[in-house]
């Protein structure tokens, strides 16, 4: 006789044998054979009874129902599920295949699961279930444990990739490693005051800024009045919370708008016996452990190591096994040429930026890889590191498909044991996406400066208008008298109709002197010259704004510098020309510079109404006017531009803030801030330099060095 298991095997076409029965019940997978009918339990082998600690007499038990309520089933979030969302269950209930990971604590072991339940159907119509029940704990903590050390090195190198990270860079950097180290939704890192008495937040993540929606989020926090989280500054001790809700430890609630905690763990880091900063992460899957602890701590050791030692870059250099290990997990390419440009290593993001295998790259000369209008600019760069000159310089490179791809590289030079240059080790950032979004940044700046200059350049153009149309009237009406007395002659000559000559002559005689020819003779030339000046005049302020205003490609092409400053100076005259005067000691040797020349009209054209706008600060009466002298010059490598005025100089205390975005002293909508920083944009992308001298109350003299180079 058949027992009732070997039955319902049989009726969904199972094979009736002793083997099966003894196959299943020995598989290394948890196996669980389930009827619909009354939610019939039909097998549950050895491993399933082993991963969920079920008793034999336990598991033998005829409804399903009661053998998952004894699990005590724990989702994500450390709250328990309701039986009929476990896959056992709803697979039959939505008649489809169904997973869920969650957890159980058999014996107080934490366990996690992974149940996937699929229906078994007999002639179209579910009649039952079969599923599979795997404990992932190792597989799942291994993984945790691989992933949190991949990323903890890949932020420890992005921390010490840099020449001299902000602490803002670090503080950033740190909360965004712990919150994927730990795989945390929400997160703040910070640091506490000297008299321990405040702890003040430098970072939050992303997901808490968007998260949490209360309007003045605090950055300076008492800890004698903060909440839970401050329990472990207060015992001096990490903190685990994985039931918030539940815990008896001090709270102060949540102000409105504040994110709802379901589990936090909070990290102090102490510096010569005393709290120095605190991480605190909250809402990861399945909650805190200790494990989670001991990483965080490690982490925020290493990150102490980087903010004292700065050179732990040039250490790891020095082992060619890490150095290897390291420049694979950046975010960043890495190249590498020998002394003849041949590359000689490239990790992983470089291959990705040109769409070509390492083997492809290797061992070829990099202008194999760059664009044409890159090509002479990279070589001449390259013997410039043979002078020891590393500054970051920008290129266009060609990937595989023959899309341009824009590249910002910051070299080193490599030297022998001798001291001698054998190549150059580059760190190499696609900014394509940046290059395109500065474009419409700087477009928009130029439509925006020539909005704001809209009404002078209006009044320039009113200005010699109106006396063209003066002249142009007299113009005509001296035109009409002139054909009127032509016409005259014509029928006194036609007509015969004087008596005499004399009498002719007498009545000409009249009509000339009625139309005074001497003063037409000395008028007209005068009104025409006029008129014509005019219209040149109006010619070149209009040429001045098209080629200012028209939108130009990131083509590097020789321009005239001083023409082109000739034309910033004619559309900003509304700008200065009431309170300034504008001098100009032009070389007129300069030989033609590679320049963007919108980008380079925008640069100057900035200069001068900086300028302007300084000097109306100090001369305010209608009589006083304030110098604004613009000088180029040149010497074999650079051109040089200076932009001086006598105005009120920028004070000591926020000199090295001037050319920050959107800093400005003017009054509120009177001033952007973005003047400087658009100018430093600029000067950059051109590869120069640019800086100031200042006296406060005498002047400033911006200074703009731009290299002289030969086209490509």
């Amino acid at each position: 006789m058949r027992t009732s298991t070997q039955d319902v095997i049989m009726s969904h076409s199972f094979n009736d044998s002793q083997f099966l029965l003894h196959s299943m019940d020995h598989c290394p997978v948890g196996i669980i054979i389930t009827s619909r009918t009354e939610h019939t339990q039909m097998l549950c082998n050895a491993k399933c009874r082993e991963i969920l600690d079920l008793r034999v007499e336990l598991s033998n038990k005829s409804n399903i129902i009661e053998i998952l309520t004894q699990l005590h089933s724990i989702d994500v979030h450390g709250h328990p599920i309701d039986i009929n969302e476990l896959p056992i269950l709803k697979c039959l209930e939505e008649k489809m295949d169904c997973d869920l990971t969650f957890t159980i604590s058999p014996n107080n072991t934490k366990k996690i699961i992974l149940m996937r339940s699929s229906p078994i159907a007999d002639n179209n119509e579910v009649t039952g279930s079969v599923s599979t029940v795997e404990d992932i704990t190792d597989s799942f903590l291994l993984q945790n444990n691989l992933e949190s050390a991949t990323l903890r090195l890949k932020n420890l190198w992005q921390l010490t990739k840099g020449d001299s990270p902000s602490i803002k860079q670090v503080c950033d950097v740190t909360l965004e490693a712990i919150a994927e180290i730990t795989k945390s939704k929400y997160g703040f890192y910070g640091f506490m005051s000297e008299d321990d008495k405040d702890m003040i937040i430098h970072s939050w993540t992303g997901e808490t800024m968007k998260g949490c929606t209360i309007m003045d989020k605090p950055f300076i926090y008492p800890i004698e009045k903060a909440g839970l989280w401050a329990e472990s500054v207060r015992q001096r001790r990490p903190l685990v919370v994985n039931d918030y809700l539940s815990s008896d430890l001090p709270k102060r609630g949540f102000p409105d708008g504040h994110v709802q905690l379901e589990s936090l763990m909070v990290i102090p880091h102490f510096r010569d016996g005393k709290i120095h900063s605190v991480a605190a992460v909250a809402n990861k899957d399945f909650g805190y452990d200790d494990d989670d602890v001991t990483r965080i701590q490690g982490f925020l050791g290493d990150v102490q190591a980087i903010i004292k030692r700065v050179e732990a870059e040039t250490l790891l250099k020095k082992s060619e096994e890490k150095y290897r290990s390291l420049v694979e997990l950046m975010n960043e390419g890495v190249l590498v040429l020998d002394s003849e440009n041949i590359v000689t290593f490239v990790n992983k993001k470089i291959c990705k930026i040109l769409g070509q295998e390492f083997s492809e790259i290797v061992g070829n000369a990099f202008t194999n890889f760059t664009h044409a209008s890159s090509k002479e600019f990279f070589l001449d760069q390259q013997l410039l590191r043979r002078n020891s000159i590393s500054d970051p310089y920008e290129m266009t490179l060609v990937n595989r498909a023959g899309d341009e791809v824009f590249v910002l590289a910051s070299p080193t030079p490599l030297l022998d044991d001798d001291g001698q240059y054998k190549g150059s080790y580059e760190i190499i950032t696609d900014i394509s996406h940046i290059k395109k979004i500065e474009m419409q940044l700087l477009q928009s700046k130029k439509m925006e400066t020539i909005g704001l200059l809209a009404a002078g350049i209006a009044h320039e153009i009113n200005t010699p208008l109106q006396f063209i149309i003066g002249n142009t009237s007299f113009i005509k009406e001296t035109t009409d008298k002139l054909a009127g007395l032509a016409r005259s002659m014509k029928n006194i000559f036609a007509g015969n109709s004087f008596s005499s000559p004399l009498e002719t002559l007498q009545t000409l005689e009249e009509m000339i002197d009625e139309l005074d020819i001497e003063f037409i003779a000395e008028e007209s030339p005068a009104a025409i010259n006029d008129s014509i000046e005019g219209l040149d005049r109006i010619s070149s302020i209009v040429h001045s704004v098209k080629q200012f205003a028209h939108p130009s490609t990131d083509d590097l092409k020789p321009i005239n510098i001083n023409e082109e400053i000739t034309n910033a100076i004619n559309i900003s005259r509304n700008e200065w020309k009431h309170n300034a005067e504008v001098i100009t000691q032009l070389d007129t040797n300069l030989p033609k510079t590679l320049c963007i020349t919108s980008d380079f009209s925008q640069m100057v054209l900035n200069l001068i109404v900086n300028a302007s706008h300084s000097l109306q600060n100090k001369f305010i009466g209608p009589e006083e006017k304030g110098t604004i002298t613009i000088t180029t010059f040149y010497d074999d490598h650079f051109a040089g531009i200076l932009v001086a005025d006598n105005g009120l100089g920028i004070p000591h205390d926020i000199q090295e803030k001037v050319f920050s975005p959107f800093f400005t002293t003017k009054e509120v909508g009177k001033g952007t801030g973005m003047g400087l920083a658009i100018v430093l944009k600029i000067v950059e992308k051109h590869r120069g330099k640019i800086w100031f001298e200042s006296t406060e109350g005498e002047g400033t003299t911006f200074y703009v060095q731009l290299p002289i180079l030969s086209p490509a």
